[in-house]
């Protein structure tokens, strides 16, 4: 599966901001990467090829590193694998 890049990466921020509204359990790395694999087709029988696994970890981490997503949901879990959408980029 092909997909371009800055799609793939608003899906994967779609997720994101889907999970933190959710509240901690789900503001964590692994509900996100989940929910974009099983939207491309992936499960936990039939997993997605390596390149595209690749494409939505660069995605994960190009939104942190832009500052659209940032590490740590609350002072409780203040890291990773817990994250929050900052106030200026969406919801929160």
């Amino acid at each position: 599966m092909s997909i371009e890049y800055e799609t793939l990466k608003q899906e994967v921020l779609a997720a994101a901001k889907n999970c933190a509204l959710q509240g901690p359990g789900y503001a964590q790395q692994r509900p996100v990467l989940d929910e974009v694999a099983s939207k491309f087709g992936g499960a936990m029988y039939a997993r997605l090829d390596l390149n595209m696994q690749q494409a939505i970890l660069t995605c994960w981490h190009d939104l942190f590193r832009e500052g659209a997503l940032s590490w740590g949901y609350d002072l409780d879990n203040p890291d990773m694998p817990f994250f929050h959408v900052p106030a200026r980029t969406g919801p929160r």
